[in-house]
Protein backbone atom coordinates (compact mmCIF):
# COMPACT_ATOMS: atom_id res chain seq x y z
CA UNK A 1 0.00 0.00 0.00
CA UNK A 2 1.68 3.32 -0.80
CA UNK A 3 -1.67 5.77 -0.51
CA UNK A 4 -4.53 6.18 1.71
CA UNK A 5 -7.62 7.29 -0.02
CA UNK A 6 -9.08 10.92 1.08
CA UNK A 7 -12.22 9.20 1.55
CA UNK A 8 -10.36 6.65 4.20
CA UNK A 9 -8.83 9.32 6.02
CA UNK A 10 -11.96 11.88 6.22
CA UNK A 11 -9.67 14.44 4.73
CA UNK A 12 -10.64 17.73 3.96
CA UNK A 13 -9.14 21.05 2.55
CA UNK A 14 -9.76 23.62 5.09
CA UNK A 15 -9.25 27.68 4.32
CA UNK A 16 -6.24 29.16 6.00
CA UNK A 17 -8.01 32.47 6.55
CA UNK A 18 -10.78 31.28 8.56
CA UNK A 19 -9.13 28.06 10.38
CA UNK A 20 -9.99 27.54 13.63
CA UNK A 21 -9.09 24.46 15.44
CA UNK A 22 -11.60 22.70 17.67
CA UNK A 23 -10.51 21.44 21.20
CA UNK A 24 -9.18 18.00 21.50
CA UNK A 25 -7.05 15.16 19.43
CA UNK A 26 -9.49 14.41 16.96
CA UNK A 27 -7.37 15.73 13.62
CA UNK A 28 -4.58 16.43 12.36
CA UNK A 29 -3.29 19.11 10.24
CA UNK A 30 -0.99 19.14 7.26
CA UNK A 31 -0.28 23.27 6.08
CA UNK A 32 0.19 22.67 2.31
CA UNK A 33 -0.16 24.53 -0.83
CA UNK A 34 -4.00 24.30 -2.30
CA UNK A 35 -2.71 22.70 -5.38
CA UNK A 36 -0.74 19.71 -3.57
CA UNK A 37 -4.17 19.20 -1.29
CA UNK A 38 -6.14 18.63 -4.35
CA UNK A 39 -4.08 16.38 -5.40
CA UNK A 40 -4.11 14.38 -2.49
CA UNK A 41 -7.79 14.78 -2.32
CA UNK A 42 -7.97 13.01 -5.89
CA UNK A 43 -5.05 10.95 -5.36
CA UNK A 44 -4.98 9.84 -2.40
CA UNK A 45 -2.74 10.71 0.81
CA UNK A 46 0.75 8.94 0.13
CA UNK A 47 2.63 6.85 3.14
CA UNK A 48 5.67 8.67 2.39
CA UNK A 49 7.61 11.15 5.06
CA UNK A 50 7.12 14.43 2.89
CA UNK A 51 4.21 15.37 4.68
CA UNK A 52 3.92 16.69 8.66
CA UNK A 53 1.16 16.73 10.42
CA UNK A 54 0.55 18.64 13.32
CA UNK A 55 -2.00 19.15 16.40
CA UNK A 56 -4.63 22.08 15.72
CA UNK A 57 -2.86 24.35 18.44
CA UNK A 58 0.92 23.83 16.77
CA UNK A 59 -0.67 24.01 13.25
CA UNK A 60 -2.51 27.44 14.21
CA UNK A 61 0.60 28.81 15.21
CA UNK A 62 2.93 27.88 12.75
CA UNK A 63 0.17 29.27 10.29
CA UNK A 64 0.80 32.64 12.08
CA UNK A 65 4.10 32.58 10.20
CA UNK A 66 3.43 32.47 6.71
CA UNK A 67 2.80 35.35 4.84
CA UNK A 68 -1.21 35.83 3.56
CA UNK A 69 -0.12 36.17 0.32
CA UNK A 70 0.73 32.34 -0.09
CA UNK A 71 -1.23 29.84 -1.40
CA UNK A 72 -1.86 27.87 1.69
CA UNK A 73 -4.42 25.89 2.83
CA UNK A 74 -4.99 23.09 5.66
CA UNK A 75 -5.33 19.06 4.67
CA UNK A 76 -7.41 17.92 7.93
CA UNK A 77 -7.57 14.42 8.49
CA UNK A 78 -8.89 12.00 11.29
CA UNK A 79 -6.11 11.27 14.17
CA UNK A 80 -7.38 7.61 14.54
CA UNK A 81 -7.59 6.86 10.58
CA UNK A 82 -4.04 7.33 10.06
CA UNK A 83 -2.65 6.52 13.47
CA UNK A 84 -1.20 2.90 12.19
CA UNK A 85 0.43 4.89 9.91
CA UNK A 86 1.90 7.85 11.73
CA UNK A 87 5.52 8.41 13.36
CA UNK A 88 6.53 11.26 15.92
CA UNK A 89 8.93 13.45 14.14
CA UNK A 90 9.79 16.36 17.40
CA UNK A 91 9.86 19.43 14.98
CA UNK A 92 10.18 23.05 16.18
CA UNK A 93 7.56 24.04 19.18
CA UNK A 94 6.11 20.70 19.74
CA UNK A 95 5.34 17.44 18.56
CA UNK A 96 4.24 16.57 14.82
CA UNK A 97 4.27 13.92 12.80
CA UNK A 98 4.87 11.71 9.61
CA UNK A 99 3.07 9.07 7.39
CA UNK A 100 5.08 5.34 6.87
CA UNK A 101 4.32 2.43 4.95
CA UNK A 102 3.87 0.14 7.06
CA UNK A 103 1.73 -2.78 8.00
CA UNK A 104 -1.23 -1.38 10.02
CA UNK A 105 -1.25 -4.12 12.46
CA UNK A 106 2.07 -2.54 13.94
CA UNK A 107 4.04 -5.66 12.57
Amino acid sequence: MTHLTAEDVGAVMLDAETFRPPAGEAFLYALISRAEGQAILDGGLPLADRLIFLEGSLAALALADIPPEQDIGILRVRRRLIQSWLEVAHEGHGPCYVLVAKDPSGR
